[in-house]
């Protein structure tokens, strides 16, 4: 009976640097709350998740804002099952998969949303791998638990065995994760690493990383060395006055592999309102990052080394 108390007990305990941390990120930055949502309108002709436009009816976007508002159990709608196709394309080329998963607060009409703006701007169908919100309060108490807790739960536990799948049957597979998926992300890339079977696929894997929680990523120095580029391949993309990515990414470089790409004063977490946009025009990267290789369908060249050793980013205050 006293057997889980004690449990958490310990995690308290074992991290407690952590949580010092964590407290401290979170009232430095916290004059930075507002600006996760704003501004709005800025980015013209973007299915902004806060427009009601942008769903199929007022119901369903009334319906996503209560999931976020009433803290209750939810299940996902799609677990890699469902794929948004991109205008005028319907079948997926070269042996790739792409896959999204969403952050935290994400109702099944707000991912599938997301997703489907992301498969228009690079032109691939993608499919969502859907973390389900049980409520804004118990979603931040589930990434507080699995970051500063270094407790699992339920959040990457249901996307491993799909990434392991798709290693195995394609020459490529691409992960777009954002906001809380970026934690969901990091235990994958631990998982996998030290998984005897699926750590030599790791190398067919990149991720993108935009808005992230997560404060640490890692790759493997043993296969970068032998594949010439980094296993994983990760890009990070991050708005400096974005709080989520202040406390997350940007206060982490050092524990965190892979190339950040950062526009200092740059406000807003969303995905769509405040993210994509950005990225497809290059904005982040000067038209540099690999993942701005892929806009409009096309494909980039070689994974670069460079991001081993490289954190390209501005200055972000």
């Amino acid at each position: 009976m006293l057997h889980r108390p004690r449990q958490w007990l310990r995690r308290l305990v074992d991290n407690r640097s952590a949580i010092r941390r964590d407290l401290r990120l979170s009232l430095t930055h916290a004059a930075d709350i507002p600006r996760m949502v704003l501004p709005l309108g800025r980015e013209p002709g973007v299915r902004s998740e806060m427009a009601w436009s942008s769903y199929s009816s007022r119901g369903e976007a009334l319906f996503s804002l209560l999931q976020l508002l009433v803290p209750a159990t939810r299940e996902s709608i799609s677990q890699g099952t469902l794929v948004c196709h991109p205008p005028r394309t319907t079948h997926e080329g070269r042996s790739s998969r792409w896959f999204f998963i969403n952050g935290m607060g994400t109702a099944g009409p707000v991912a599938l949303l997301n997703a489907s703006e992301i498969a228009r701007i690079f032109r691939r169908p993608v499919h969502l791998i859907h973390t389900p919100t049980w409520g804004l309060i118990r979603d931040v108490a589930e990434s507080i638990t699995a970051r500063t807790l270094r407790k699992d739960g339920k959040l990457s536990r249901p996307a491993l065995n799909i990434l392991v799948e798709a290693l195995e049957n394609n020459d490529q597979v691409v992960l777009v994760c954002h906001s809380q998926g970026t934690i969901v992300a990091s235990y994958i890339v631990r998982k996998l690493l030290r998984h005897p079977s699926a750590r030599q696929l790791v190398k067919k894997l990149e991720i993108y990383c935009i808005g992230g929680v997560a404060d640490s990523l890692e790759i493997d120095p043993q296969l970068t060395l032998a594949a010439g580029h980094p296993v994983p391949y990760v890009e990070h993309f991050a708005n400096g006055r974005d709080y989520l990515a202040q406390i997350g990414i940007l206060s982490h470089l050092d524990s965190t592999a892979g190339t950040v790409y950062c526009l200092a004063d740059r406000p807003g977490h969303l995905l769509n309102e405040h993210y994509l946009p950005a990225i497809a025009r290059g904005d982040f990267c000067q038209r540099h990052s690999r993942l701005y290789g892929y806009v409009r369908g096309r494909e980039p060249g070689l994974k670069g080394a460079l991001s081993v050793v490289k954190k390209g980013m501005e200055p972000h205050g």
